[in-house]
């Protein structure tokens, strides 16, 4: 009001103040640095007469001035203060956010389950995305088929396990038919049929496992989630287990691994199981590489178990130090297996229990 008053001269000001407060004593120089301030504030005018808003912050001014020297024309440039525009962010994000509603967490069964169990619910080689034509190779499978059948073996196999305590979801790998959209096997170049384009697939395979991670929830306390890149999805692979720990990162009961390793481990008391897609480790070899993995643990432990894929088959290799084992998958042959005279019963998907001090107690079998 003085600054108006006065006419924005420095000396009458200081005057005023006086008047006002004989006690005073303003130096001119914070007279000039106190309306500067506040026109950068926009709480004053600006020489021009121009003005910014209250709240904001002036960042530079560009004039324009007539042959005697008198402003022409002025361009203002202003911003809000950063705390004021972190602020602005933090209740714009509050205002999008409010009509989204979490997930629930998924309780414990009410029932008590038995620590001393874990099972484990395999899937391997389900080829999401893979296109077979009867006509050509004896079934059909595509991307929707594939679905119905996992979610439909997930459903038989988590109804008539045991209440174990420890749930353990794992993939063996090769879960999608494709990599990328290129549709070719990423190492040898084959040419692949699939059902539908890159990004649906990807979709549909990793909404499965969560899936299958939701239903485990509902029937285990404690939920272990592995996957193991095949040779079909050696990036796609990655991401799933991305999406899986993300989907379930606040959820404590679900303990997703997310190692790179393409050979993983699960530890239950004296009960050691090996995953691998089997590409590249071979069963005959999956006791020494296990005992190698895991020198301070693997004498600790009597019942030793190594999971495999990639074959589509159901085979036993009964080492000396571990029992290894591939199992056969949901998914039918396609072209290529068919013409190479390859030929098998219907596909299966298995669970299997453990026992803390006995090994393998029990295992359900879901045929097609």
């Amino acid at each position: 009001d003085i600054c108006k008053e006065c006419d924005y001269d420095d000396r009458r000001i200081r005057d005023c103040i006086r008047e006002l407060d004989p006690k005073a004593e303003p130096k001119l120089s914070s007279i000039r640095n106190r309306i500067a301030n506040y026109r950068r504030r926009g709480l004053l005018p600006l020489p021009s007469g121009n003005s910014i808003a209250v709240g904001e912050i002036l960042k530079g001014t560009s004039t324009l001035y007539d042959d005697t020297g008198n402003i022409k024309q002025q361009w203002v440039k202003s911003d809000v203060p950063k705390e004021q525009h972190l602020e602005a962010i933090k209740e714009a994000i509050k205002e999008m956010t409010s009509s989204i509603q979490p997930l629930p967490l998924i309780q414990p069964p009410p029932l008590p389950t038995n620590k001393d169990l874990a099972t484990i619910y395999i899937s391997n080689d389900i080829h999401f995305g893979a296109l077979m034509w009867d006509k050509e190779s004896g079934e059909d499978w595509n991307l929707e088929k594939a679905s119905e059948t996992l979610k439909a073996a997930y459903d038989h196999l988590f109804s008539c396990s045991p209440d174990s305590k420890v749930g353990i979801v794992c993939d063996l790998g090769d879960l999608l038919e494709v990599d990328n959209d290129k549709n070719m096997t990423p190492k040898s170049g084959n040419i692949l049929s699939t059902d539908s384009r890159f990004p649906k697939i990807l979709r549909a395979a990793y909404e499965a496992l969560i899936y299958a991670v939701n239903k485990a929830l509902k029937k285990h306390e404690i939920v272990y989630f592995y996957n193991i890149v095949g040779n079909h999805d050696l990036n796609a692979g990655i991401a799933i287990r991305e999406v899986i720990r993300m989907h379930f990162l606040d959820n404590p009961r679900v303990i997703v691994d997310d190692t790179p390793t393409p050979i993983k481990y699960h530890h239950h008391d004296q009960v050691l199981l090996q995953f691998a897609h089997g590409d590249g480790l071979k069963m005959k070899d999956a006791g020494e590489v296990m005992a190698s993995d895991n020198e301070a643990l693997f004498s600790s432990t009597k019942y030793r178990f190594a999971h495999f894929g990639h074959t589509h088959k159901d085979a036993v290799f009964d080492g000396r130090l571990c029992r290894a084992e591939s199992h056969r998958n949901l998914a039918p042959l396609n072209a290529w297996a068919h013409h190479a005279g390859y030929r098998r019963s219907p596909g299966t998907m298995k669970s299997i229990t453990y026992h803390s001090k006995k090994g393998e107690i029990s295992r359900n079998l879901f045929t097609l």
